[in-house]
């Protein structure tokens, strides 16, 4: 049974309301729908403090929450494409996020042993505002990188790409994502969409 935490409500500036008790998800307002966030510790259980992932409750997915330690999950890695995971089109193949995806799976974090790099649709849904910039919830991912972030789709008539999402601007492009290219990713888990 998840505990449950007694906290001050309080807004964040972007419209983000944190629940008094962290069994109940954390929601966003926006024009368009709310998205619902839980916040997960290292081990998995509901927290308000020290969350290492978040569930997006709208889709199932939860996401890795990057780190600023100099760490395996710190916000400044970057890699190049491919790997676990990767569709299989064109013929150029790095698998320099294997070490993360490893990383991640061999210490079950948030509880998760399943984690892996998303496909184009999952990481757009990441995308909550796109009426200010950035368009990523950053009271959530407060260590988003400004820039591309790698997808596991490819491009069909550009097998040399690798389709991307940045997360600042909201654009979807291939151009951005050459393979040898040296990329952040957000890790993913639950329904693959």
């Amino acid at each position: 049974m998840k505990s449950l935490l007694t906290l001050a409500v309080f807004v964040i500036t972007n419209a983000l309301v944190l629940n008094c008790n962290a069994s109940e998800p954390v929601a966003e307002k926006s024009p368009a729908a709310k998205t619902y966030y839980s916040l997960l510790d290292i081990s998995g259980k509901n927290t308000l403090t020290n969350a290492r992932c978040a569930t997006i409750t709208n889709s199932g997915l939860t996401w890795e929450l990057k780190t600023d330690d100099g760490g395996v999950h710190d916000k400044d890695n970057v890699y190049r494409w491919g790997g676990f995971g990767a569709e299989k089109t064109g013929t150029i193949f790095f698998d320099d996020w294997d070490s993360l995806l490893k990383a991640a799976n061999t210490e079950k974090l948030c509880g998760f042993d399943d984690w892996r790099v998303p496909t184009i649709d999952e990481l757009k849904t990441l995308i909550t505002n796109t009426e200010k910039k950035p368009v990523i919830n950053t009271a959530i991912f407060s260590l988003t990188q400004a820039m591309p972030y790698w997808s596991v789709s490819t491009y069909q008539n550009y097998p040399e790409h690798a389709q991307t999402v940045d997360l600042a601007t909201g654009a979807s492009n291939y151009y951005n994502g050459f393979r040898g290219d040296r990329l952040p990713l957000q890790l993913v888990r639950g329904n693959k969409k």
